[in-house]
């Protein structure tokens, strides 16, 4: 009669090769198991394995003027649930987080997303912080050089280059040359970029194009995307590569107009969409189903708005999934996530599960991106300095 085999008599390879599978809730509980386990799931290899490995999910930020302080500035990770027959949003209360831990000194505003690690700024006191919540770590970073004064604007974004495999912010300072509020306004702007593990912001000289202070970046395949709102620039989209660090027009969706009313840049199934919600008749997405070339865009969703589906105007609306049976899960400005049914022409309100019985929904704002959670440490910046949480 054989013994039962421990999973500790298997050789290491194969249990990296069977923990790599798991969610990241479990292996930060398997991380309490033993000394030997513990060691493991720190390890370079078996981070980066589990990171090809995970899912993407949602990463939300909660936050609300008039909230109770248990409730602003919270975080919150949702699995994806998506069966044909079946799909929503699935919440465990051990994966929210209390970002008052990381910046407790004003409001916070998500700049970025990439590979588990999280950046945020605070416009108001130029502070910056990157954090990863799945293992409770962040790091402050020194203040830039640039400051937010009217009539001047700041704006971020946050990547990863896939060739030297560094993580850098960038900040585009935008000078106004004249008060906006006097007349038709110019503008000229700088870019600095600080490096995780350097310690300081380096000027990376003039940047060719202008931006809306309401328009979010989005990172993909080593480059930071934002839509762009004037210049020269035959197209209405720029990307900043994250290595070689220079700024580009990329290609837009054919006939996209000028201007930034209206419009949201995202990720949708792994591809980069942008929604034009600025027709009074329809709203359109499209995606880049084959990433820098302009004839990939595709129109991958056009939804004629009727009295039904009022709602859907005079707003921007990011689309956050499809589902399986064509469903598109969409936020409606910062504060309403709703389901949208292109088939059967209806709009249903997709509630945020939360935690306190008091919260009063209208009152909450909402930053939602996608997110693939993973166990990096901020520990491997060496020259930053890292808090717990």
């Amino acid at each position: 009669m054989s013994l039962p085999v421990s999973i500790n008599d298997l050789p290491p390879h194969i249990i990296i090769d069977i923990l790599s599978r798991l969610p990241i809730k479990t292996i930060v509980q398997c991380k309490c198991v033993c000394n030997v386990w513990r060691n493991l799931l720190q390890e370079p290899y078996f981070v980066n394995l589990h990171l090809s490995r995970s899912h993407t999910s949602l990463i939300i930020h909660q936050r609300g003027a008039y909230l109770p302080p248990s409730d602003s500035d919270i975080l919150k990770l949702f699995e994806f649930e998506d069966d044909h027959d079946r799909h929503g949003l699935q919440y465990n209360p051990s994966t929210k987080f209390d970002l008052r831990f990381c910046y407790p000194k004003g409001t916070i505003h998500l700049v970025g997303s990439v590979n588990g690690l999280l950046c945020f700024c605070d416009y108001r006191n130029e502070a910056l912080f990157v954090c990863n919540p799945a293992v409770r770590q962040n790091v402050s970073l020194v203040e830039p050089k640039h400051k937010t004064r009217y009539p001047h604007s700041l704006h971020y974004g946050f990547g990863f280059s896939l060739v030297s495999g560094q993580y850098k912010v960038v900040q585009i300072f935008q000078r106004a040359l004249l008060d906006p509020a006097i007349g038709p306004c110019s503008y000229e702007c700088q870019g600095e970029v600080y490096t995780l593990g350097t310690g300081k912001w380096r000027s990376i000289g003039t940047v060719p194009f202008e931006y809306d202070c309401c328009v979010y970046s989005v990172y993909l395949n080593g480059n930071i995307h934002w839509l762009i709102c004037a210049g020269k620039s035959p197209e209405s989209i720029c990307s900043f590569d994250v290595e070689k660090e220079l700024f580009q027009a990329f290609p837009a969706p054919p006939g996209l107009s000028r201007g930034t009313l209206y419009k949201s840049l995202g990720l949708l199934g792994g591809c980069l969409c942008v929604c034009d919600n600025s027709s009074d008749y329809d709203l359109v997405v499209w995606t880049m189903k084959e990433y820098g070339i302009k004839e990939s865009w595709t129109k991958e969703l056009v939804i004629r708005k009727n009295s039904n589906l009022e709602c859907l105007s005079y707003a921007k609306v990011t689309p956050i999934k499809v589902w399986k049976n064509g469903d598109i899960l969409m936020l409606w400005r910062s504060d309403v996530l709703f389901l949208c049914s292109p088939e059967i022409k209806t709009v249903e309100e997709v509630h945020v599960p939360r935690d306190s019985a008091h919260v009063v929904t209208r009152f909450i704002t909402y930053e939602m991106l996608p997110h693939v959670a993973s166990l990096l440490s901020l520990k491997d910046f060496r020259t930053e300095k890292v808090d717990t949480f």
